[in-house]
């Protein structure tokens, strides 16, 4: 923390935009789950993006003004449950209570604390069976997001920019929690499959040319 605010020092950071974030280990049960990986992604996801936060705010708070955008999801506040992803999910409810209550806490000195909750962009963290499925047109590319997050900055503690994303909000409105619950659970258990066969392809494939290697000396 000290030597961040070290760096910092002297800088006039306007905005901030906590964007870094670990969606690995996903489609798993948590008994399952690797401990590493998902501590790796307690940290990236809660104690990074505090940590940053906490060392910017001095100086926003001393010049009256700033801005902190923290990158939500939408599986932590569009819909009751997100079965297989447990403690991505459940990280990304600390950031929406944690924006949320500093922008209470900031918004009469000048700084607004934004969370920003979409459903799935089009980066490395979806599933490619997730871009290949039905609800491909209603997946913005990184860059088309990106425009749609900067025109919502200033408008409110908790938002969803790209429209096909507010459309998926209010479908996810009209289903009883039980559904959802049934319809998460079913489809991650369709994707963990599909991870689980991609997988063993991989190694099959690399066990193969390992023997052909072998083979050749």
């Amino acid at each position: 923390m000290r030597r961040l605010q070290a760096a910092i020092e002297g800088l006039d950071v306007g905005v901030l935009v906590n964007n870094a974030g670990v969606a690995r280990p996903a489609m798993a049960y948590l008994h399952e789950a690797d401990v590493e990986a998902w501590v790796r992604m307690v940290r990236v996801n809660l104690w990074a993006l505090t940590e940053v936060t906490a060392a910017v705010l001095p100086g926003m708070v001393e010049r009256g003004r700033g801005a902190v955008l923290n990158m939500g999801s939408a599986s932590s506040e569009a819909i009751p449950s997100f079965p297989l992803n447990t403690i991505y999910a459940a990280t990304k409810r600390y950031v929406s209570m944690f924006s949320r209550s500093l922008y209470v806490e900031y918004r009469s000195k000048g700084i607004d604390v934004q969370c920003q909750a979409p459903f799935f962009v089009a980066t490395r963290l979806v599933p490619s069976a997730m871009l290949d499925s039905w609800l491909s047109p209603l997946v913005p590319t990184p860059d088309a997001y990106a425009r749609a997050a900067v025109r919502w900055i200033g408008h409110g503690p908790l938002c969803t920019p790209a429209v096909s994303h507010q459309l998926l909000w209010c479908l996810a409105g009209v289903l009883l929690d039980a559904a959802h619950d049934w319809l998460r659970l079913r489809e991650h258990l369709r994707l963990r499959a599909l991870s689980q066969r991609a997988r063993a392809a991989r190694v099959s494939a690399a066990d193969r040319g390992e023997k052909m290697t072998h083979a050749k000396k």
